[in-house]
């Protein structure tokens, strides 16, 4: 294992795993299992981790931006910028609304994203992957393309199959069996 995939293991289960509780997750799936990836993409070593296992992952790709959904990609968007530019292939980033906003812009993409654009989606927990899919939708009604989408952790309920039947490479840094240590 390298030594930011230990490190994000070990932060995981020090900060994030929740195991033995009743949780709704954001699908509206229950769950004895929560990960509150947040407690390691806002801590200083987990989002320099993370960030290094992804702009690795996306090296030599098309890939030339990062986005997700709000709130929840925008902590692994900042620190994958801020690992790329350190790298010879510095990255633009965004994130999408759930709705565009009623005032100022009224955009529903913040950030720098262009038409033409062939970026990565970021995720930190993924159960079915509709909220991902949306951030999917707005990209490509923005006129670009999704070339990879990339979560920290898939709760491997439906995530993955939903982006490989669109045809989009999907892929996890961890599975929830990794993070807990037992088959689930």
């Amino acid at each position: 294992m390298s030594a930011p995939r230990e490190t994000v293991l070990r932060l995981i289960r020090e900060l994030a795993l929740l195991d033995g509780g009743d949780f709704e997750l954001a699908s509206g799936r229950r769950s004895a299992v929560y990960v509150d990836l947040r407690r390691v993409t806002m801590h200083a070593e987990g989002a320099c981790a993370i960030a290094s296992m992804i702009v690795t992952r996306l090296h030599g790709s098309r890939v030339r931006g990062v986005g997700g959904m709000a709130t929840a990609a925008i902590p692994l968007v900042a620190s994958v910028l801020c690992e790329s530019f350190r790298s010879s292939a510095p990255l633009r980033g965004f994130y999408v609304r759930e709705k565009a906003k009623t005032r100022g812009t009224q955009r529903r993409i913040e950030g720098l994203l262009e038409a033409g654009d062939p970026v990565a989606l970021l995720e930190d927990t993924m159960t079915t992957g509709r909220s991902t899919m949306a951030a999917v939708e707005a990209v490509r009604d923005a006129g670009a393309t999704v070339e990879h989408v990339i979560t920290v952790v898939d709760r491997g309920q439906g995530g993955g199959a939903l982006f490989e039947a669109a045809g989009i490479p999907f892929e996890a840094l961890f599975t929830l069996g990794e993070v807990t240590g037992r088959a689930l």
